[in-house]
């Protein structure tokens, strides 16, 4: 064997000691870092680990880890030499030149070598980085990219064990983002569906105590009338009695705030224009909160209509804005921010809350001082409040009504905060679609009610409303008839005959003349409904004497509509 051979034979012995020892070195690495990543559950840690180990199995100088979360983009550096780390333009570049590669990296699924040539893919930035190569190893799961694992040298070229061992540590990365995420989100899950039911059981409990409460009231009203008639008129005597009066119709204007969270319903429904109520809600802004906060919106120029009250939906936002504005104690930022969205098979699981269809999404962001972790479960419920008891600038009571306020509108709504970094409330409402009529459910009938006895309108209000009726109330003919020329068509009405002004029967003959065909139910407590009156001539499909038997009116209702 000549020299030359003998010398051929030693480096190629030599050759393959060095690959057998970058083995051993790869799989000392794996068998040290499979417990961490069985039991860590941040992803900072991990991707800082993972992207270490791939720096030392592979000799690089520096390199980072690309994450994509969210249509966000977010990076975790090894640099020793702190060269990239502490420029934050770096990052901006990284991301511009990333733009095309991910394109590159779809289409072919899989690793990048870079090589310090302009007829290279990713050129670009070896030359951001000054680096002679790079690896660029793309993390899938299920088919979606993920993140990406870049390595660099400064002088020299990698081996093909080098990118291969990258290449293993990319497809660890891509199982511990995609474990890490689905555990986050199973948790987030798992407090929604907790808060959604805690707020459903203390909306059962307010509604039935406001039912009962109304009903105490109803006595209270009803022996305030009687005395006012039977007790001579005297100062003190009327004094009394009014500030009786006073407190109980206190008292009354409370319990509809429980109801509105127990059985929330829209009062009055009306197809609503979200853009013109948005830029309404944005001009009040601009005009009325300080210089120092900086507001601006992004607002989809053709949003869906909505169906609802259009007074409580500018309520909500309105109310929305105010707490943002509160949250900022010196300068910050506003954003208001509403699009169409639609919810199917593929990505029903990013809205586990909502029901298949196209909704309008609205949120409401500030950079203001944030929301505790543990006080984000708390903050839809009644009386609650993250402001001192000395403070003067809410009762609590806000974020509670404007919950029931987006459930009547058979809507979600839900927060994210982060301490120190801001908030945003996310607001989802069903679009308007035209529904066949054959198909609308007895949480989509309108009943008009007409009767001029407050206490008596407001309870039967009450009771068709915990129905789940939706009830428009008149205190006269006239205005019932305005309500249906005017503004919606209803399904069913119910007109008591003693009113001021139109009695009822010339109420109905105006309606039946404007050749409205709905169901009509005439209510008295006075006209005698069985002598020879002839319904058929008015048209009337039923009869409901008083004092009212409730369960047989629901019954009455339910034969007609």
């Amino acid at each position: 064997m000549t020299e030359k051979e003998v010398a051929q034979n030693y480096t190629q012995e030599q050759k393959a000691a060095e690959v057998s020892k970058e083995i051993l070195l790869f799989q000392k690495e794996m068998r040290d870092f499979l417990p961490f990543l069985l039991k860590e559950k941040s992803l900072k840690n991990l991707s800082g680990m993972i992207l270490k180990r791939c720096a030392t199995l592979s000799d690089s100088n520096f390199g980072f880890i690309y994450l994509i979360h969210d249509s966000k983009i977010e990076y975790t550096f090894f640099d020793p030499a702190e060269q990239f780390q502490t420029n934050q333009e770096i990052e901006k570049d990284i991301t511009a030149n990333f733009s095309f590669i991910n394109k590159w990296i779809g289409i072919n699924k899989r690793s990048l070598y870079v090589k310090n040539n302009p007829d290279n893919i990713g050129y670009n930035l070896t030359q951001l980085l000054n680096c002679s190569s790079l690896i660029i190893s793309p993390c899938f799961f299920d088919s979606k990219l993920l993140a990406s694992i870049v390595v660099a040298k400064k002088t020299g070229e990698y081996n093909a064990i080098s990118v291969s061992s990258v290449e293993q540590f990319a497809l660890l990365l891509a199982f511990a983002i995609s474990s890490i995420r689905t555990s986050e989100l199973n948790t987030a899950l798992e407090v929604r569906l907790l808060q959604a039911q805690k707020l459903e059981t203390i909306g059962k409990l307010s509604s039935g105590m406001a039912h009962d409460f109304n009903n105490l009231l109803s006595s209270i009203f009803g022996s305030l009338n009687l005395l006012k008639k039977r007790i001579p008129e005297r100062e003190d005597v009327t004094r009394l009695l009014d500030n009786i009066e006073s407190c109980s119709i206190r008292a009354k204007d409370l319990t509809k705030g429980l109801l509105s969270f127990g059985k929330p319903t829209p009062k009055r429904k009306e197809l609503i224009k979200p853009n013109i109520l948005l830029e309404e809600i944005a001009s009040v802004i601009k005009e009325t909160f300080p210089k120092r906060i900086s507001f601006s919106y992004e607002i989809d120029n053709r949003l869906f209509d909505i169906l609802g009250n259009g007074t409580e939906i500018y309520q909500v936002l309105l109310n929305l804005c105010v707490n943002a504005k509160e949250a900022i104690e010196r300068s910050g930022k506003i954003i208001l921010k509403a699009k169409n969205i639609s919810i199917d098979e593929n990505n029903l699981i990013d809205y586990p809350l909502l029901s298949r269809g196209n909704y309008i999404w609205i949120s409401v962001s500030d950079s203001g001082a944030g929301i505790e972790e543990e006080n984000q479960i708390k903050i839809f419920d009644p009386y609650f409040s993250t402001k001192g008891k000395e403070s003067s600038s809410g009762s609590g009571l806000g974020l509670y009504v404007t919950y029931g306020i987006v459930k009547a509108h058979n809507g979600h709504i839900e927060v994210s905060s982060v301490v120190d970094s801001g908030t945003t409330f996310d607001v989802f409402i069903p679009a308007y679609e035209p529904k066949n009529i054959a198909n609308i459910s007895q949480s989509e009938r309108i009943i008009l009610l007409a009767d001029d006895e407050i206490m008596l309108r407001d309870l039967l209000t009450e009771l068709l409303e915990s129905y789940d009726y939706n009830v428009i109330k008149v205190a006269s003919g006239i205005e019932a008839l305005k309500v249906l020329t005017e503004e919606i068509k209803v399904d069913l009405a119910i007109i008591d005959f003693n009113m001021p002004e139109m009695n009822g029967l010339d109420c109905i003959k105006k309606i039946r003349e404007l050749n409205f065909t709905f169901p009509i139910i005439l209510s008295s407590g006075s006209l005698s409904l069985n002598d020879n009156f002839d319904y058929k001539k008015f048209s009337i499909n039923g009869v409901l004497p008083k004092p009212y038997e409730f369960d047989t009116m629901l019954e009455t209702i339910r034969k007609l509509i």
